[in-house]
């Protein structure tokens, strides 16, 4: 891949900040409280944030390697960043499972087909890969709030909803410099693609998260237009159909 221009470097430089910025984003949290989980509670969300506890945790070996040969040295401390935040996610996940008496899990197969996703080919397709996973946690974790009295978990759901906003924002940035250079179809091919692994992901995460997702109040044609919905709103930004919006009170969240 051709080095990347000056002028590409530049437009890093705000999500390097960002992610710098945000290093201390779980300090609100207050552990001392003896919360427990019902037992009603741990049977709905047991399995289900191992999962998503499994997923978060990644050294991102590959992304950097990719991240590398992109030539953008901003951009390689961003992503950088961006996998400690991530592994942050996992870290405060797994401390309150720990909690709790949930012991993690090492392995799973949703997380290994990803893995070997984001391992393939290139930058771009292992950022629409990530991109994809971000996009259904941005719905999970509303879901994950709703569905518990715990006020740890809300708040720790609550922040994770924030940093993925923002890594949705983020990711969809870095795509839509690769969409700028590409042929009309080119362009077609591209967003097919995503679109039609969107949907497969959003059907699989429905068939082993939904004990959460409908104790959260979703239907499973609530849970897809919900995920839909954030899914259009990537893909104004990567067309750059629409300015991005780092507005973090968006509807999504609703916090």
């Amino acid at each position: 891949m051709k080095q990347a221009s000056h002028k590409m470097k530049s437009k890093f430089h705000y999500w390097r900040n960002h992610f710098e910025g945000n290093k201390n984003q779980f300090d609100h949290i207050n552990w001392k409280l003896q919360e427990k989980l019902t037992l009603k509670e741990t049977s709905i969300i047991k399995s289900s944030i191992q999962q998503f506890q499994k997923g978060e945790n990644s050294e991102g070996k590959h992304l950097i390697q990719f991240a590398k040969k992109y030539g953008d040295a901003t951009y390689l401390e961003t992503i950088k960043l961006f996998i400690k935040e991530e592994q942050k996610h996992a870290l405060v996940l797994g401390k309150f499972m720990k909690t709790q008496g949930i012991e993690k899990i090492k392995a799973h197969w949703i997380d290994n087909v990803f893995r070997g996703l984001r391992k393939l080919t290139s930058l771009e397709n292992s950022i629409i890969v990530l991109i994809t996973a971000e996009i259904i946690a941005a719905v999970y974790y509303i879901a994950l709030r709703e569905c518990t009295t715990s006020n740890t978990l809300k708040r720790i759901c609550n922040q994770i909803l924030l940093d993925e906003f923002m890594h949705i924002n983020f990711q969809s940035f870095t795509l839509q410099q690769f969409y700028n250079n590409k042929s009309w179809l080119g362009k077609i091919y591209i967003r097919l693609f995503h679109r039609i692994l969107m949907t497969g992901t959003t059907v699989v995460v429905w068939v082993y998260h939904k004990s959460v997702l409908r104790s959260g109040g979703f239907s499973f044609y609530q849970f897809y237009h919900a995920v839909y919905n954030e899914y259009l709103r990537s893909e104004n930004i990567i067309k750059k159909e629409k300015n991005l919006n780092l507005d973090t009170t968006t509807h999504l969240i609703q916090l």
